[in-house]
């Protein structure tokens, strides 16, 4: 193939940007842009030639009709390379319907330039617009042709022509006809074949997409069970025996949670027991809180006395900034429990208060709501926290809790109130069923739900 017809489909090939703007090139576009390169100067050809075949056969009238049908191709094939697709449809429409009227006016219809009509209501189709509008444009070819067939049946053709020559245009035009829409055929059959191999491919691509998220989901969730494990192995066990007795229930409520708690002893008389709820779920809550439990065990604060609560949470607020931490701050309960004065001394920053239980008494048990007026850890970097503290009794219990303990959304969308909270633990126990699990059980009834909305955290300490 020389270099001149290799330009020559290149440019065909080509869209005319710079005519339109870049978002005007649809894919249906070029599509229909790069099928009229090839139509129009086809048609023109086709025309030209017929200008010189009914010059010879002396019927001036479609020579003279074909002069002026090239001249509206080349103008088709300006505006069409121009970008005006539907101007030069338009103008092609008409001369192929007016052609196809004349031709049966003169020569008659057993000639079969009629047949031309009949392609259009395909070739359309592969003109970017409205559906509605290419359908419109079919129906006005069909009647045209419709129309053309009954005034040939009402009249006799201006022209008589040779019997084989008319059976030669007659075959003649059914063959190119017929070869055109096989080609249009083709053509539709290669779009299809292409549209599958691309939606298969887009399909394997989608496959091994959502493989790859899946082994990757596998991954994290692996490595936030780890974590998870993690997180419950720095958590104390529950102390069964002694002077003091502590039990729990922790339950996230995603695979990591934003809740912390722990106990030990700091001296030889003093015990801390501490609660933390970090704002939000999660890794990154997660990792504060297990944070804030590190630096709680070692008891690495600088400058503070870990026997004073106040120190302790005032310490934390300055090392735990939320701007140096995703702007998440946490809340905490921190007592410390003296086993010769029996004096338990407390704060809690921005935490709900927790409850110590006196059931001594013959009555109903009594709780005594145990909270200070402090900030949230980490909000404020200027922030005081203050202590109270109160006498332990023999057989009190305490317990600490998060807010996700009583904050329950019943299942009439109401909120279980911390009140109706309080009240339940006072007739907390049934039988030989602890109130910690009572509790979660009756939490999750409230709102008929497999896994509560908030970590589910409470320590109970049971003094002697």
């Amino acid at each position: 193939m020389s270099n001149s017809i290799q330009a020559l489909i290149k440019s065909f090939n080509e869209v005319p940007e710079g005519k339109f703007p870049p978002e005007y090139y649809t894919p249906l576009f070029i599509r229909g842009f790069v099928f009229g390169n090839y139509a129009y100067p086809s048609g023109l050809l086709i025309h030209a030639l017929l200008l010189v075949v009914f010059a010879l056969l002396g019927v001036m009238i479609l020579a003279i009709f074909n002069l002026f049908s090239v001249i509206l191709w080349a103008v088709a094939i300006f505006l069409h390379r121009r970008g005006y697709l539907w101007h030069a449809y338009y103008l092609v429409s008409i001369e192929i319907i007016a052609h196809a009227a004349v031709c049966v006016a003169v020569i008659g219809w057993h000639t079969g330039f009629q047949y031309y009509v009949l392609i259009q209501p395909a070739v359309v189709f592969f003109i970017p617009g409205k559906t509605i509008h290419k359908a419109a444009i079919a129906a006005i070819y069909t009647c045209a042709f419709v129309v053309m067939n009954m005034y040939a049946n009402a009249t006799v053709p201006l022209r008589q022509l040779n019997p084989l020559l008319v059976a030669a245009f007659n075959y003649g035009n059914i063959f190119a006809v017929g070869s055109l829409l096989s080609y249009l055929t083709y053509r539709y059959y290669l779009a299809t074949i292409s549209a599958e191999k691309k939606l298969k491919k887009e399909h394997q691509k989608v496959n091994a997409a959502l493989n790859e998220r899946n082994q990757a989901f596998q991954r994290l969730n692996q490595e936030l069970a780890e974590a998870a494990d993690y997180v419950r192995t720095i958590l104390p066990r529950p102390v069964t025996a002694g002077a003091i007795r502590t039990d729990w229930r922790f339950v996230p409520s995603t695979s990591l949670g934003g809740d912390a708690f722990g106990y030990h002893w700091v001296d030889e008389d003093h015990f801390a027991i501490y609660l933390i709820d970090v704002s939000g779920h999660g890794v990154g809550a997660a990792l504060l809180s297990v944070s804030v439990m590190n630096v709680l065990r070692s008891q690495s604060l600088p400058d503070t006395d870990f026997n004073a609560p106040e120190q302790v949470l005032e310490s934390l607020n300055l090392a735990f900034p939320s701007e140096d931490n995703n702007d998440m701050f946490f809340t905490m309960w921190y007592g410390i429990y003296n086993r010769r004065t029996k004096e338990l001394t407390y704060a809690s920053g921005g935490h709900p208060p927790a409850l110590l239980l006196d059931d001594t008494s013959t009555g109903e048990p009594e709780f005594t709501p145990l909270r200070t007026p402090n900030n949230v850890i980490g909000g404020m970097s200027k922030a005081t926290y203050e202590k109270r503290g109160c006498t332990i009794g023999e057989s009190n219990r305490l317990y600490i809790f998060s807010d996700g303990v009583y904050e329950v959304k019943k299942s009439d969308g109401s909120m279980w109130r911390f009140q109706e909270f309080s009240d339940f633990m006072t007739r907390g126990k049934i039988g030989d069923q602890s109130r910690l699990d009572h509790l979660y059980d009756y939490a999750r009834n409230l709102g008929n739900l497999e896994n509560l909305e908030d970590d589910f955290t409470i320590l109970e300490v049971a003094f002697a």
